[in-house]
């Protein structure tokens, strides 16, 4: 039976479906049948990418956030807390499996379990905007997960970030508001400011927009005290850090659904477009030069615009869309 699992995981990973068959999916990964056996197979999956290089480690800074908002109770030893510690694991699990390594995305509306987390999930294509308990408010870019408890009730205000968001924090200066995502965090008392933290990235990006903001960063052993129009680059791999001083606004541009590409080759604008459309890429990986390009689209274009656009300025390449994939071909 446990091979069995393993090898539904295993099919569902390595292909693309259809968003109706990606739906079905998940809704039978969180149903209550053979609980405990997808459970297991999902672990061992999710621990084998990770084995891989595919997963960026995650589940400390998950644990640390989880204590710091008192949900640290929830157990899997215990039935009544099966269900809400299996939710919550495989929430996260999949956003980390499926976005880090673009095999599809998480569709999923925002819900709440009764352990008080709420997740917000937000496929490819959309974008969500909405307010905290504390009024901050929250606006989400595509193909983003944040995790949150319902009242914040602790010393901080803490929310778990996988992917890009824009926070526009309440200022509390006796709780602090914090942002976590893996080795990194955001600690904020009332102020504006970008945080990008896709799994399928090397870097995170936090980009202050106006008042201050301390990043800690390299398992929370360095920290920068960000000044308005500064951000940090920080590489997971390398671990190195770069401050900038980017247009601000080509930081902010995504929330008015516009998408800005500056000086990225053709392989890293595939990655966003991944994460934009819900489509799939195609193409020889050696027949795309290393070449960087700056492009600015507004008003939330269709990918063929888009694309016109990038091989009509790459002169060698044409494209061809089909339902959710895009193939890309030397002329």
């Amino acid at each position: 039976m446990k091979n069995y699992f393993q090898k539904i995981l295993s099919l569902f990973a390595r292909h693309n479906y259809s968003e109706q068959t990606n739906q079905m999916f998940y809704r039978w990964l969180v149903d209550d049948e053979y609980e405990k056996e997808k459970d297991e197979a999902l672990q061992e999956f999710y621990s084998e990418a990770r084995k891989n290089g595919k997963i960026f480690d995650v589940e400390d800074s998950l644990e640390r956030w989880r204590s710091d908002n008192n949900l640290a109770h929830v157990k899997p030893q215990q039935k009544s807390d099966n269900n809400l510690f299996m939710r919550l694991w495989q929430s996260v699990a999949i956003v980390l499996l499926i976005v880090s390594i673009s095999l599809g995305y998480l569709l999923c509306k925002s819900e709440k379990d009764d352990s008080g987390i709420i997740q917000q999930c937000i496929s490819g294509t959309q974008m969500k905007a909405f307010f905290l308990s504390d009024g901050s408010r929250v606006s989400m870019n595509s193909s983003s997960m944040l995790l949150y408890p319902e009242h914040f009730t602790g010393k901080y205000r803490s929310v778990f970030l996988i992917g890009e968001a824009n926070f526009k924090v309440k200022a509390n200066k006796e709780k602090p508001f914090i942002v976590k995502t893996n080795d990194f965090q955001v600690t904020a008392l009332g102020t504006e400011f970008n945080v990008s933290a896709y799994t399928s990235d090397e870097n995170i990006f936090t980009t202050l927009i106006t008042g201050s903001v301390l990043v800690e960063f390299a398992d929370l052993t360095k920290k920068i005290l960000l000044k308005p129009n500064e951000q940090l680059v920080y590489n997971r791999k390398s671990r190195q850090d770069t401050l900038t001083y980017p247009d601000m606004k080509d930081m902010t541009a995504w929330q008015k659904g516009e998408l800005v590409f500056n000086r990225k080759t053709i392989t890293e604008i595939i990655t966003i477009l991944e994460r934009k459309y819900d489509c799939k890429f195609f193409y020889n990986q050696h027949s795309l030069k290393n070449d960087r390009y700056s492009f600015r689209f507004k008003d939330n274009p269709p990918l063929s615009e888009v694309m016109d656009v990038i091989v009509d300025v790459a002169g060698d390449l044409c494209f061809k869309i089909e339902h959710d994939k895009c193939y890309i071909m030397q002329k």
